[in-house]
């Protein structure tokens, strides 16, 4: 236990993106920024040219990276968004493969951004509660169903309401 709290306060100290090969099987935290493998410098890993993950890098070979669970991309860096150890699965037709964080967290937990499928369990003027699953129902402005604008409101009925 004391290794992983070490490990951490090491990672935040530091504040500047990591290698993610360089630090596969260990714990990462929120906040933190991986480096992928092309976007490393010719110095490698650990080397002191390492800079943030580049999405536009311009003319360079494309290799596929998917984002998992626990993982954004967010602007121009790949963001860990859950706290757990970081993994990865190569692909099976070469050339990218598949990272994520896995956790003992066993319940959902919404972020703002997530896209997710809900039951409009009630309306209160303008709002629209939905049950997404997690702790608490979420609030949707009617704008923002697809279609809707201020004159063409959407006809959503609550679950267990009747016409």
């Amino acid at each position: 236990m004391a290794g992983v709290v070490a490990v951490a306060a090491e990672s935040l100290a530091g504040g500047r993106a990591q290698a993610a090969r360089t630090v596969l099987d260990q714990v990462v935290l929120p906040g933190e920024e991986l480096l992928l493998p092309e976007q490393e410098d010719a110095e490698g890993p650990g080397g002191t040219g390492e800079r943030p993950l580049r999405l536009n890098a311009g003319v360079r070979a494309r290799v596929r990276v998917v984002c998992g669970p626990g993982l954004r991309r967010c602007g121009d860096r790949l963001l860990v968004t859950k706290c757990g150890r970081l993994r990865y699965k190569e692909p099976g037709g070469g050339g990218g493969g598949v990272y994520w964080v896995d956790s003992q967290q066993k319940r959902y937990v919404p972020v703002k951004g997530d896209h997710v499928i809900g039951i409009v369990t009630a309306k209160s003027g303008d709002i629209f509660k939905v049950d997404v699953g997690g702790s608490e129902p979420a609030s949707l402005s009617y704008l923002a169903f697809e279609g809707a604008t201020k004159r063409n409101r959407p006809n959503v009925q609550a679950a267990g309401s009747r016409l």
